[in-house]
């Protein structure tokens, strides 16, 4: 088990736009830790800069506290699953999984039973004689997480692992590799774009947008109290309603709702004239059943949508703001390079109430409740969360400023870290048989058929990697 560790690390693009930016990072020994942010917020660029691939432009990678920053990438002995799979295609599905493993020279009799073991929890163990052609893009992607788990290794890097598998698979699949890592006690980072598996894939989160980290913490601390304006719009599905505020007198008012300002709001506002509300869905309530106590606002508005689930019914409620205010709010998400600000007011209310319906329909009026803690403020220049009153960590890197290209840099200094020299290794002692208990089912087609996968999503190419890429 191994402390996997950035400090203040910058890669520069092609062109010299950074897609790393000062990011500290660090993997507590035998901890998993998610690194989540949308497309092309520097998740990649961060395992590869890890495990070696990438040189950084600047800052250090540390292994146990010790920089491996001149050290190659076999000799760092991470091993990472590719979003592109990288299976030898001219070897069969055990081989593939065994391939990594043979190169660091493990016991053939452990790995012959580590391949059975791993190959019966993803649900391979009938295409062990197979190719890659053979296989669908689920069962490939598969093969890749499980030549991973075979060897054994200092720490192991996930990016984007389950994206090929469909969504009934998809859950298992993840289940198996969080119980694996827990089990395991390996240091683990998992990268993904969803925010379902941001908020359980690991007991640690790190959101990453335009190759900075904005917010570290649990899933639970940070969906609580995201940092800005972007943790909040991206972490929750449905996406947190966020819209702006300006304050009359002892009130903020909108377009939408009128809020009272009590001493402690009016305490986070300040001396502001404007500030961005922010509400979760999942947060409102039905003020014809009582929710109105205790809330801090109330809204009555005309229904454009409704989307029913059952128990519950996600009511679109439209709103408009004046062209001041929009030309504001896009200069911001400009700012941010993200869509924070929807044109409606999503509300996620009871279908029942009393064991008796409470379904709205299209063009009928709703009258929804938000309880005063569970409103939220920001900042409408910095883009800063105003109930986080403590000063931000230094990993925490915000803010928008007078000028929207600012930001909060993080402090460096030197680190002084004795520089890491290669050494001839013996083998990993086995750190004990791991049994699971959740397994992939099994394929109900035949090799090579239609493993349902997400929409849009075709077989990607088995090209012959150049170097084992599990190095």
């Amino acid at each position: 088990m191994t402390t996997i560790e950035l400090r203040g690390v910058t890669l520069d693009g092609p062109d010299g736009t950074p897609v790393l930016d000062g990011v500290d990072l660090v993997v507590p020994s035998g901890t998993a830790v998610t690194v989540a942010g949308p497309p092309g917020s520097g998740k990649s660029a961060l395992l590869r800069v890890l495990v070696g691939l990438d040189e950084q432009t600047a800052g250090d990678v540390l292994l146990d506290g010790v920089v491996v920053n001149a050290v190659g990438a076999r000799d760092r002995d991470l091993a990472m699953v590719f979003q592109d799979f990288a299976l030898h295609p001219h070897l069969d599905v055990r081989a593939n999984l065994a391939f990594a493993a043979r190169l660091r020279r493990h016991d053939k009799a452990e790995l012959v039973e580590r391949i059975d073991e791993v190959a019966a929890f993803l649900a391979l163990g009938s295409l062990l004689g197979l190719k890659p052609a053979d296989l669908d893009e689920p069962q490939r992607q598969r093969v890749a997480i499980g030549r991973a788990l075979v060897r054994d290794a200092l720490g192991y890097l996930f990016d984007e692992p389950f994206t090929a598998q469909a969504d009934r698979v998809r859950t298992h699949v993840r289940s198996v590799i969080v119980q694996w890592q827990r089990d395991s006690g390996h240091s683990s980072v998992f990268t993904t774009s969803r925010v379902d598996e941001a908020l359980t894939l690991s007991d640690q989160v790190v959101v990453m947008h335009q190759g900075r980290v904005r917010q570290v913490g649990s899933p639970e601390s940070i969906y609580a109290e995201p940092a800005d304006l972007f943790v909040a719009a991206f972490l929750g599905h449905p996406a947190m309603n966020l819209f702006p505020a300006r304050r009359r007198g002892d009130r903020l008012v909108s377009e939408l709702v009128d809020v009272p300002l009590d001493p402690e709001l009016a305490g986070l506002v300040g001396e502001r004239d404007e500030v961005i509300l922010g509400v979760r869905p999942e947060h409102c309530l039905d003020a014809t059943a009582g929710g109105q106590a205790g809330a801090a606002l109330s809204l009555t508005s005309r229904v454009d949508d409704v989307e029913w689930s059952g128990g519950t019914q996600l009511l679109y409620l439209g709103h408009e703001v004046d062209e001041e205010t929009e030309s504001a709010l896009e200069a911001i998400e400009d700012a941010f390079d993200f869509d924070l600000f929807q044109n409606f007011f999503v509300a996620e209310l009871p279908a029942t109430i009393g064991g008796r319906s409470s379904r709205l329909q299209v063009g009928q009026s709703a009258q929804v409740a938000v309880p005063r803690e569970r409103l939220h403020l920001f900042d409408m220049t910095t883009g800063r969360n105003l109930r986080l009153s403590e000063p931000e960590p230094e990993h925490v890197q915000t803010g928008l400023g007078t000028d929207p290209e600012a930001t909060l840099e993080t402090a460096s200094g030197s680190h002084g870290d004795p520089t890491w020299e290669p050494t001839v290794e013996a083998p990993h002692e086995p750190q004990g048989s791991w049994e699971p208990t959740v397994a992939v089912p099994e394929a109900t087609t035949e090799p090579g058929s239609a493993d349902p996968g997400p929409a849009g999503t075709g077989p990607r190419a088995s090209s012959e990697p150049a170097t084992d890429r599990d190095e």
